[in-house]
């Protein structure tokens, strides 16, 4: 196993006026920054877009394939979040991985990890945690397992495909493709939202952040339910 490597963070929390980062470099958060900025301005288009309202969605897991703007694999939780005067922004943390370090094994074996994370992200918006607090938090989270690169035995006997998945969505585990443009993201129920999931192709838009910003969006006639995956 690796040497334990906390996850990296970004956004804003009510406690804070500034953007808070730690672990993560400004050029890999320029592409989060970016979205999150175009989002928001979409999603400040929607009728009763309220801060009160943002913070009202989901904490919601993720796996991000390779991009021209993001050399690596991310995995992490995004939340709904705000700084101290009550401007929306979200909060995300994450792990990133070469793809040369990627195992086909790493999500079916993180889905106690991504449970934690969500779960120590949102006491941190919820009970108004200042930066040092959640990074403590952080920093005393249960180490994400990682498996080794090298190939084993029991592993040349048994396959990775019938390892036993930690998830909530089995589908992860299976079909994602570091090479392929397409992310995977669904709910994290820390917060007490129901299973829910959606496959995105290609970059990330200000449709994806509205629908995952905007509960009611989900549950309009014709989208079978809260949150439909945006296709199968």
């Amino acid at each position: 196993m690796a040497t334990h490597t906390a996850p990296g963070w970004y956004g804003k929390l009510p406690t804070t006026g500034d953007f808070l980062r730690q672990r993560l470099s400004e050029n890999s958060v320029t592409s989060w920054s970016h979205w999150f900025q175009q989002g928001l301005l979409h999603w400040h288009q929607q009728e009763n877009a309220t801060t009160q309202h943002f913070l009202a969605a989901p904490v919601w897991n993720f796996v991000l394939p390779i991009s021209p703007l993001r050399p690596q694999v991310q995995m992490g939780c995004l939340l709904p979040s705000c700084d101290r005067v009550g401007r929306a922004w979200p909060l995300l943390a994450l792990r990133s991985f070469p793809v040369s370090q990627w195992h086909p094994a790493q999500l079916a074996l993180s889905g106690d990890w991504y449970q934690e994370l969500g779960m120590t992200l949102l006491r941190a918006v919820r009970d108004a945690q200042t930066a040092d607090m959640l990074e403590l938090a952080i920093q005393q989270m249960s180490p994400l397992l990682v498996p080794e690169k090298r190939r084993t035995d029991i592993m040349d006997v048994i396959g990775f495909a019938d390892l036993p998945s930690s998830l909530s969505w089995r589908e992860v585990a299976d079909h994602f493709d570091p090479h392929e443009h397409i992310s995977y993201w669904w709910s994290n129920r820390s917060d007490g939202f129901a299973h829910a999931t959606h496959k995105h192709s290609g970059p990330l838009t200000a449709q994806l952040f509205a629908l995952l910003f905007n509960p009611a969006s989900g549950a309009q006639p014709g989208r079978n339910g809260l949150y439909p995956p945006m296709f199968e």
